[in-house]
């Protein structure tokens, strides 16, 4: 049984500014970080117990995620794309009624409301505000008293714990009718694995990332995926390495689950509404995941059906930030391309998108790039040398996630105010280019203002951006050159 709300705070709770305000307070500080990186993950132990004591705390059961009709989505990269095929599929559906699908996702690009979606929009501010108060206060309210699952358990959630706990209370109380919910970081110890009966589980493509977490191996990688997959709960996923396959399939087997591989789409089965040629794998990832989601829930629906629900879904599929491409709205000569690889992998997809993008053209091109502290740069800018070709841009900018809007604030990383790994970025970038032409900024609004002083007011000249290495850089990309995702 839901609590009835506790009443507002006084003062300005209302309003979403301080929502947003309350919600950094959250953020776990960069010494913190740290520390959990230290351990090797060994805290990570407490965080279903603790993330379910969470729950009881603002009036819900483990059993209530049940009523979600969840579809779980983890992986290294794809795993947001798929979810975004998985919502838009699920949307199509009309039969025995149209479904009402909610989809929570991370991290965000512009507002911190993006990460909790219903039928393909995120929430509105108000029930943003609404719903955030009403987690918040009962967290913070000393009836019913937290159960701690141990001594150093805190007495509040975390940033992204909170945000899930928020994303439950908003689709139980909207009364979604399926919840497509994309792992934070891992699976075996991710707070939205709390989630004890999914209807379909889906791994995407794996690789090596937050190693600090996941461990250096694939084998370690995979297994943590593989938490996600539940006592017979049909599981699915792509083409992997042979070991991470291996893992995948013995966790499985320890669970009496069945898993099987999907194969990429044939070129030109669909039409993929979010580009790139990689993105074949992860539609067909959802397409699976979407049909057994009917063969369980709905099993006499006429095939035909679910053929133009698949087809229709792919299609209007949109996944801002990804393989994005647009006009600057002050400068018309000026064309962003923006996509937040931030893997070895995903920044292959993207250095081979945007060589596409620029094939049989003579425009000039200039790279904006950031990676998070925690990976290497020089690995990202290796690969995008690689497969962009020596010499395309012109001039390669560096920065730091760092933006003016209240909703991208991150305290989880360390602040460099000598921009230390901006200036080794723009050194390995001059030793593998070749091109000396570099700039350092700030912060992300002062790269985007000197790329459109230099090149946007130059009107007999049409250039060409590419900002990535990171989801938040691509955020704020959006944010200051475009005004919205």
């Amino acid at each position: 049984m839901v609590q009835k709300p506790i009443a507002s705070q006084p003062l300005d709770t209302d309003s979403y500014a301080s929502a947003i305000r309350d919600l950094n307070g959250l953020q776990t500080n960069y010494s913190i970080v740290q520390m959990i990186r230290a351990s090797g993950g060994r805290m990570n132990e407490y965080s279903i117990p603790e993330f379910e004591a969470f729950m009881e705390k603002i009036g819900y059961k483990v059993e209530d995620l049940d009523r979600l009709n969840i579809i779980h989505v983890t992986g290294t990269k794809g795993k947001g794309s798929t979810c975004a095929f998985v919502s838009s599929i699920m949307q199509q559906i009309d039969s025995p009624h149209r479904l009402k699908v909610g989809l929570f996702t991370s991290p965000h690009l512009i507002e911190a409301r993006e990460r909790i979606q219903i039928n393909g929009k995120p929430i509105s501010k108000e029930l943003f505000t609404k719903y955030f108060y009403e987690t918040y206060n009962r967290l913070q309210s000393p009836t019913p008293p937290l159960r701690k699952v141990s001594p150093t358990s805190p007495d509040m959630p975390m940033y992204f714990r909170f945000l899930n706990l928020m994303a439950i209370h908003t689709f139980l109380s909207e009364g979604v009718d399926v919840a497509v919910m994309e792992v934070g970081v891992g699976g075996q110890y991710d707070s939205t694995n709390a989630v004890r009966k999914p209807v379909v589980c889906g791994i995407a493509s794996l690789g090596l990332d937050h190693q600090s977490s996941l461990g250096s191996t694939i084998e370690s990688v995979a297994w943590h995926k593989a938490g996600i997959i539940k006592d017979g709960v049909p599981a699915f996923t792509v083409p992997q390495e042979d070991a991470a396959i291996e893992v995948i399939r013995s966790r499985a087997a320890e669970r009496n689950a069945p898993v099987a591989i999907t194969e990429p789409l044939p070129i030109g089965k669909y039409q993929l509404g979010i580009p790139g040629d990689h993105q074949r794998i992860n539609a067909a990832l959802a397409e699976t995941l979407c049909r057994e989601w009917v063969r369980i829930k709905t099993p006499n629906v006429d095939a035909a059906k679910v053929d133009s629900w698949v087809t229709k879904g792919i299609r209007l599929a949109s996944w801002p930030g990804r393989s994005q491409t647009f006009v600057s709205p002050r400068y018309h000569n000026l064309t962003w391309h923006v996509d937040g690889a931030h893997t070895v992998e995903s920044m292959t997809a993207c250095a081979k998108w945007f060589a596409g993008e620029r094939a049989n053209s003579s425009f000039k091109c200039v790279l904006l790039f950031n990676a998070a502290h925690e990976r290497s740069f020089k690995d990202l800018l290796q690969t995008l040398n690689k497969h962009a070709g020596k010499g395309e841009f012109v001039e390669a900018i560096f920065c730091p996630n760092l933006t003016s809007r209240a909703d991208s604030q991150n305290s989880t990383v360390h602040k460099d105010e000598k921009l230390t790994q901006q200036h080794e970025s723009a050194r390995i970038w001059t030793e593998l280019s070749g091109n000396t032409a570099t700039k350092v900024f700030p912060n992300i609004n002062a790269a985007v203002d000197y790329v459109e002083s230099k090149y946007g007011s130059d009107s007999s000249a049409e250039t060409h951006v590419l900002a990535t290495g990171s989801l938040h850089l691509v955020g704020g990309v959006l944010d200051a050159a475009k005004g919205s995702i």
